[in-house]
């Protein structure tokens, strides 16, 4: 049995029509957030609205959405552990179609597509019925800054205070930690600061390769 997504708005598609677009608003309520707010590691969630337009494409047994979603977020920096707060805006516009299985094509003036073959996947219509919730929550989930950082938080700094030799290259100072090492400390505050450091920068490097840098 699927469990019940943590934010969920059914809509079912029948009455919609290519002539006319259907405005729909969806909030999340406090405990909504909070559930929201776990499934996506965050401190906290509030204000997560969306504002959107959906259509039936002409031609076809295929749904445009389009929206505008927005939010306040506190996630903690994956330096210092604080608190970092964030507001979100986004926007999305995509094609729903019974089940995912709908073969791309074009319809009339609109462009050409594709669905996801996963059943799995939020853009899918099942049983007539969308779930606007659970496909406004999925695009926050990409809105969302993989790695948060506090105003004015220097990974350098924090690798001095880890007693760790700061260069020029602070990741260069990482690839020489070996923890095999005999002469290293033994497990403490410093030397846990040092591994979480490690790994922070090495997600970091894995980031920077991702976008192209």
């Amino acid at each position: 049995m699927t469990a019940q997504p943590e934010f969920s708005r059914v809509l079912a598609v029948e009455g919609l029509t290519p002539d006319k677009v259907r405005k729909e608003t969806v909030e999340a309520n406090a405990k909504e957030c909070a559930a929201l707010a776990k499934r996506f590691d965050l401190r906290e969630l509030s204000n997560f609205k969306a504002d959107l337009r959906i259509r039936r494409v002409e031609g076809g047994d295929v749904v445009r959405l389009e929206g505008k979603l927005s939010a306040d977020v506190v996630q903690t920096c994956v330096i210092s552990l604080q608190d970092v707060h964030a507001h979100i805006d986004g926007e999305f516009d995509t094609f729903l179609a019974e089940g995912g299985k709908h073969t791309a094509k074009k319809f009339g003036d609109e462009a050409d597509f594709g669905i996801d073959d996963d059943d799995t996947a939020p853009e899918v219509i099942h049983n007539g019925q969308l779930d606007l919730g659970e496909i406004v929550a999925q695009y926050l989930s990409v809105e969302l800054d993989p790695y948060p950082r506090a105003p004015g938080v220097s990974l350098a700094a924090q690798l001095a205070e880890a007693g760790l030799e700061v260069k020029n290259n602070p990741f260069s100072v990482l690839k020489n930690l070996n923890p095999q090492d005999k002469s290293a400390p033994k497990p403490g505050a410093k030397s846990r600061d040092a591994e979480r450091l490690k790994i922070i920068a090495e997600n970091a490097g894995k980031s920077k390769k991702g976008d192209g840098k």
